[in-house]
This record gives structure tokens, C-alpha cells and sequence, in this order.
């Protein structure tokens, strides 16, 4: 979400997933969805590396790794409701690799 835009509220994705978007944007999940994908801090490539030998990371990327992880979350609950398309493909490869996140 950017700071400043009035008409963006976050939206519980339980909720996202009970009423669906019924024409309001606030409601979309395809919209949600790319909001996650915009402040995800790390690309899934380099999450994807990262989570090999997670383990053994400097502190600073295991957090990194753990915020995409608590931000991914909620789309487990609405994936299915994305149009299909790009978001929806780029979603399904981090919840793909979200086991394997710290």
C-alpha cells in the first residue's frame, strides 16, 4: 500500500475470502494479491537461495526471508479466487517455496 493513498485499506484476507470482490476494489483479490507481491522484500529467486541453507543465514536475511513468509500467508486463504494470469502465477510459486521459509 502507499503511504498517502486514501482509497487503499488493507482488507483481512479472511474476509477477502468470504465476500469475494463483488465489483469493490477494496475487496479484490487480484488486487490484494498484488499488493503482496509489491512489498514482498526479496525477489523469489533469491528467496528461493536463500531458503536452501536457511539455517546458517546472517540474522538480517532470515527476517527477510520471515517477513515474505508472514506477508505470502494470507493468499494460502485466496489463491484460488485470483484470476488466472501472471499475479496469480507468480503467486502460486512463492506459496510453492513458502514451506521452506524460516
Amino acid at each position: 500500500m502507499v503511504a498517502g493513498d486514501d482509497e487503499r485499506r488493507p482488507v483481512p484476507s479472511p474476509r477477502v475470502a468470504d465476500l469475494g470482490p463483488g465489483g469493490d476494489p477494496l475487496w479484490d483479490p487480484d488486487r490484494l494479491a498484488s499488493d503482496v507481491l509489491a512489498a514482498l522484500p526479496l525477489s523469489w529467486e533469491q528467496a528461493a537461495d536463500w531458503a536452501v541453507d536457511r539455517r546458517t543465514r546472517p540474522r538480517e536475511e532470515i527476517l527477510a526471508m520471515r517477513t515474505c513468509k508472514n506477508l505470502l500467508a494470507p493468499m494460502r486463504l485466496i489463491a484460488d479466487q485470483l484470476a488466472a494470469g501472471p499475479v496469480r502465477a507468480r503467486i502460486e510459486s512463492w506459496l510453492d517455496l513458502w514451506p521452506q521459509l524460516p
